[in-house]
């Protein structure tokens, strides 16, 4: 057989043609880091049936080991694993039982397409697990994966829509415990410590896959066939008597839950771990639901807003069960779908838990009020976000998707009716069953029984802000105007309530018409969301109050004499929902600068007294410990002295903690202070708690500074708990009145190793950032503006915003708004989302 040479030209043709074909993928893994969205489409149409076995031998102290043999099919021979490590952390892989050369580039490890097969393969890989999602204690820890932190913890396709089986075993120490989505199924004692195997997990993507190890006490029942186990480190057993009444509220969200969708339970087990120091409230792992330690014990008289948050948490981490954990959003682009039911649901939920509580109340209180501390800023921006990398989906979440989005989920299902609403919500939790969904799906399948949801859809999902209503009077015609303050157009479709305030009948002059509670008025309905509305109207008109019971969403502009009403009469409002829309008007307006720190300090103060609902008093506490902090001077003393004696004499028990709680950061007048460290030295207060008595000292060593060490050393030796000292010695250290070791330790929080407990590095920060301290304490503010990129990027996804909030809260001055506005000034081209999380933070100080 004879052969011919090729020309040189026609092979390097032939190379070149060769190399158009080749795919993108891994020179797209090797140049950008995280988990591009086009990776992840290109992987979700060549990768399937994924499946893991793990598994992690962990000491008390060092690295972690890991093993992993990850099954999968592929439609392609190249294929690109995730893996946020160092190259020396990747120790062997084998490739379909071949060795293969691979290495970690760019946060990835491309296969050898040599060794990959099109059909099923198997990877083995040994490997040093990533310190980064090992949440490290003394003794204990946990893995928290979302909304990308798999990859840094073992080799994976970390995103959402490649769900997978998962088989762990689990090395650990003797005496630690070791708790995972499903049960144990093996356990043998090893030279090492104790080896658990627990069972293969239903399909689950990366992000809710799941490990706690360590020392915890645990309780266990089964409450209605579903079994349940508490996991804990608390010694207080009066705190740990709580757990019945935690487990009767998770058993009855259960239930309601099936009741509701017409699906069973969908996993097998509902173990649950309170966290010291945890990041967030809680984490929905299924079967290893994490929550913050003290967001479940309560102190010993809580107060009716704790107990209900608490209801509201256990309700919301159920609700994932089906809405997150059955069916998972495909991209994290929609990881506000799965927020949103578990908020809006949990608020159904509460209904029949609490039938003595005004929920409609509750709803305004708990999701309007905190929409609007985002939406109204420059950093607002649409429900629906875009999402071009998973390492930056930490950015989508803040009470635009945790608020808005259940405003915007009441006003959808007032629009297509509640039947529509329910049995669509079951129609796609049955479609989407143990898989994937968009939020366009669901609309799909809402829009089946009513078309009026794509507009409904293109303005409250998909457009940013809210709109500004106003009205005006004129020759027998009330004007309600809606305006977009973007200038795109959008009408927000929603009812809207108006208090027609109307002269007496022999008050005919409208300019010295006396103003009072009896006042004749009429409520009138209308609809927005077609332009403005007009009504013929008396010529008695006075005023009018737009959103009078606060169900619409949005800010009102109030003309001068419906604001001086409400600030004089909103009290006597006859409903709670009048009294809180009320108080919602008359915060905005005083944003919108049409009254003053002051006028709004002695209107909420005066009306505050009278108060008898809990919620409303609550709500009211908060307005006046933002406006409070904005006060100076005489006026600002008189009304802490005013919060003071209400403290010690309100009818409400729940009010006087909040006030004395408030006046724990707000109090300047000496006196008061000195009636706080009497509180503090006798805790002779029986309504607060251990953690409350420990701010309190705080407080106390900042405005005390001769006496800082003797009060943290005294509330130190009242500490019980090994876990809240640890705290303690944390973030006690920003009270020391040594200016040189406060900078030392603004310099620490600047390295990332220094913020691995982040909850506790933003109460370091903050009290770093004291208003006492905000003239010396400017020189923080760009140093710490400076490193919000790296914060963002190795903390978890509510420390950015944190971090903010934590430098700049205490600041009012010209000097930091000036800072502020520089900065963002002389970055064009900053990250948006991230800006978005300053621009949100920053509000109160660029608004003064």
């Amino acid at each position: 057989m004879t052969t011919q040479k090729a020309h040189p030209y026609l092979l390097l043709s032939a190379i070149l043609l060769a190399l158009l074909f080749i795919p993108f993928l891994p020179a797209t893994a090797q140049e950008e880091r995280g988990v591009p969205l086009k990776l992840a489409d290109l992987r979700e149409q060549t990768i399937s049936q994924p499946a893991y076995h793990l598994n992690f031998t962990i000491p008390k102290e060092g690295v972690v080991k890991g093993e992993a043999i990850i099954s999968f099919v592929s439609k392609t021979r190249r294929v690109v694993l995730d893996f946020q490590a160092d190259a020396n952390q990747l120790h062997t892989i084998m490739v379909n039982g071949q060795k293969a050369n691979a290495t970690v580039v760019n946060e990835h490890i491309v296969l050898p397409r040599s060794l990959i097969r099109k059909g099923k393969n198997t990877v083995a890989l040994q490997f040093t697990a990533g310190d980064k999602a090992l949440n490290r204690h003394t003794d204990f820890l946990y893995t928290l994966l979302v909304p990308d932190k798999a990859r840094m913890l073992f080799p994976c396709f970390d995103q959402p829509n490649l769900k997978a089986q998962f088989t762990l075993t689990l090395t650990v120490p003797n005496g630690w415990c070791a708790v995972s989505n499903t049960a144990i199924v093996d356990s043998v004692s090893i030279s090492e410590g104790m080896r658990y195997t627990f069972g293969t997990t239903r399909l689950l993507p990366t992000y809710l896959f799941s490990f706690v190890v360590g020392r915890f006490q645990k309780t266990s029942t089964v409450c209605d066939g579903l079994p349940m186990t508490a996991y804990y480190r608390e010694t207080d057993t009066a705190k740990v008597s709580q757990l019945p009444e935690v487990f009767r509220q998770i058993a009855y969200s259960k239930r309601w839950l099936e009741d509701y969708t017409g699906i069973k339970m969908p996993f097998e087990k509902y173990d649950f771990i309170m966290i010291p120091g945890f990041q967030f409230g809680g984490m929905e792992h299924p079967g290893a639901v994490l929550y913050k330690h003290n967001s479940i014990f309560l102190g010993p008289t809580p107060t009716p807003d704790e107990l209900l948050r608490r209801a509201e948490l256990l309700a919301h981490e159920t609700t994932h069960y089906w809405f997150g954990d059955l069916v998972t959003m495909r991209w994290f682009n929609d990881v506000w779908t799965k927020e949103v039911f578990a908020n809006y649901l949990a608020a159904k939920i509460m209904q029949p838990l609490y039938p003595d509580i005004d929920h409609p109340l509750n709803f305004l209180r708990s999701y309007q009020t905190r929409a609007l501390t985002e939406d109204r800023t420059q950093g607002t921006h649409p429900i629906q976000q875009p999402l071009d990398n998973l390492n930056n989906a930490g950015l989508l979440y803040g009470n635009i998707i945790y608020c808005k989005a259940p405003v915007m989920m009441r006003k959808l299902e007032e629009t297509i009716g509640e039947k529509n609403f329910r049995d669509g919500l079951s129609e796609y939790l049955k479609t989407y069953s143990y898989g994937n969904a968009t939020w366009d799906n669901l609309v799909n399948i809402f829009a089946k029984k009513d078309p009026r949801v794509l507009q409904f859809n293109d303005v409250w999902v998909k457009s940013k802000g809210l709109p500004t209503i106003s009205c005006e009077a004129k020759d027998g015609i009330l004007t309600v105007r809606e305006t977009d303050p973007y200038g795109r157009g959008c009408r927000w479709t929603q009812r809207l309530k108006l208090k027609l305030v109307y002269n007496d009948d022999e008050q005919t002059d409208k300019k010295d018409a006396q103003i009072h509670p009896q006042t004749p008025y009429e409520i009138k309905e209308v609809t927005m969301g077609q332009g403005d509305v007009r009504i013929p109207v008396s010529d008695r008109l006075r005023f009018v109050i737009p959103n009078c019971d606060g169900s619409t969403y949005g800010r009102f502009v109030l003309d001068d004499r419906a604001l001086n009403y409400l600030l004089a009469t909103w009290a006597e409002e006859e409903s709670a929902e009048a009294r809180m829309a009320a108080l919602m008007n008359i915060y905005e307006n005083r944003l919108m600068h049409r009254c003053s720190d002051e006028q709004t300090a002695r209107s909420l103060l005066r009306g505050l007294k009278w108060e008898q609902d809990p919620l409303v008093a609550s709500a009211c506490c908060n307005y006046m410990s933002s406006v409070m902090s904005r006060l100076h001077g005489e006026p600002r003393l008189q009304m802490e002295r005013k919060m003071w004696y209400m403290s010690l004499s309100h009818s409400l028990v729940s009010c006087r903690q909040r006030l004395v709680r408030s006046l724990f950061s707000l109090a300047t007048d000496t006196t008061l202070i000195a009636h706080l460290y009497d509180v503090w030295q006798q805790q002779s207060n029986k309504q607060l708690n251990e953690r409350d008595y420990t701010s309190l000292a705080y407080q106390l060593a900042i405005r005390r500074p001769a006496e800082w060490r003797a009060i943290l050393d005294t509330q130190r030796s009242r500490l019980t708990s090994a876990d809240r000292k640890e705290e303690f010695d944390f973030i006690s250290r920003a009270c020391t009145p040594d200016v040189e070791e406060r900078r030392a330790l603004f310099r620490s929080l600047l390295k990332k190793e220094n913020r691995k407990v982040e909850p506790w590095a933003a109460s370091l920060l903050s009290l770093l950032n004291h208003p006492l301290r905000q003239q010396q304490a400017l020189e923080y503010i760009l140093p710490g503006l400076n490193v919000l990129e790296e914060v963002q990027r190795t903390g978890d996804i509510f420390f950015a915003k944190d971090w903010v909030m934590a430098l700049l809260a205490g600041h009012d001055s010209d000097e930091a708004k000036h800072i502020v506005e520089t900065f963002v000034e002389t970055h064009p081209n900053y990250p948006p989302a991230l800006r978005n999380k300053l621009l949100q933070a920053a509000y109160p100080l660029l608004n003064r």
